[in-house]
């Protein structure tokens, strides 16, 4: 990790130990018997009262919802016209099939009925959705939605087994989750690199880890960019700038390596052979 990265996990080091110290002691508290103001008088307040913080955080996830269903719509009604610009495939490349076509729906589909019982069936479950307070209400809610989304995303996907990288001579689609700014051509990349990134992947259990992945940067990335939501333009723009500070700058469009599996080296070729010069072999500091 550089110096950037260590910077990164410092901060939030102050802001998840902290939380994480509080929830020892309250069951640790609650552990040793006798001693039960925590759950009674602290917890207990929390429970009756609406949270917040809660509220803040789950309106922000809505705020994303929102931009990845808006970007998901857009997408679906100008895929075959990006599909027609792009010319004979160097590289294509698809998801697995098997996950793809029915374990990601039949999970979506689980999740998506067993919400609905809760909902709609009084007495399926020992939760009453009748009686949530405003910030449980609002996670239902999210969920419930964000169940029914995917399953459509996924059965679609299923139905559809579309390439989720296609690179040609003219440039590149990227859209690992049906999310994409559409084609990025190699005359509007002004630089790329390789570079390791903090990841949260299921690779990252055991504490924060680096990943390898391709980081190009763009000569004008309103005009890439313009091809998304406003509100998912301002979400991209936060992430970028994460992204630059890890780098050192370069990051305006990233290709994870755990993406592309054993075709990752192929292609970071292609992308360092179409760019030449403008592929940096080190960072910048």
């Amino acid at each position: 990790m550089n110096k950037r990265q260590l910077t990164i996990l410092g901060v939030l080091q102050w802001i998840f130990y902290p939380v994480g110290a509080l929830m020892l002691l309250a069951c640790l508290a609650d552990f040793f018997g006798g001693y039960r103001y925590w759950t009674e008088q602290v917890w207990g307040f929390f429970k009756t009262a609406e949270d917040p913080f809660a509220i803040i955080v789950i309106l922000f996830f809505y705020v994303v919802l929102v931009a990845l269903v808006w970007q998901f719509l857009l997408i679906e009604f100008s895929r075959k016209r990006q599909r027609r610009k792009l010319g004979t495939p160097l590289i294509e490349l698809y998801p697995p099939r098997f996950a793809t076509r029915f374990i990601l729906p039949f999970l979506a589909l689980f999740f998506a009925v067993g919400l609905n019982a809760v909902v709609f069936v009084p007495g399926a479950t020992d939760l009453d959705s009748a009686a949530l307070g405003l910030d449980a209400l609002l996670y239902l809610l999210f969920f419930y939605l964000v169940a029914h989304f995917l399953l459509v995303a996924f059965t679609l996907r299923a139905v559809r087994q579309l390439p989720f990288f296609v690179a040609t001579d003219l440039g590149f689609i990227y859209e690992p989750g049906d999310v994409s700014p559409g084609l990025i051509k190699w005359s509007d990349i002004s630089e790329g690199a390789e570079a390791p990134l903090l990841t949260s992947g299921a690779a990252n259990i055991g504490g924060p880890r680096t990943a390898p992945t391709i980081v190009v940067s763009l000569k004008d990335p309103d005009s890439v960019f313009v091809a998304y939501n406003p509100i998912l333009r301002g979400l991209n723009k936060v992430a970028t700038r994460v992204v630059k500070y890890q780098s050192g700058g370069i990051g305006d469009i990233i290709l994870a390596a755990e993406d592309f599996g054993q075709h990752y080296d192929d292609v970071r070729t292609l992308i360092r052979k179409k760019l030449g010069a403008r592929w940096r072999s080190q960072l910048p500091d």
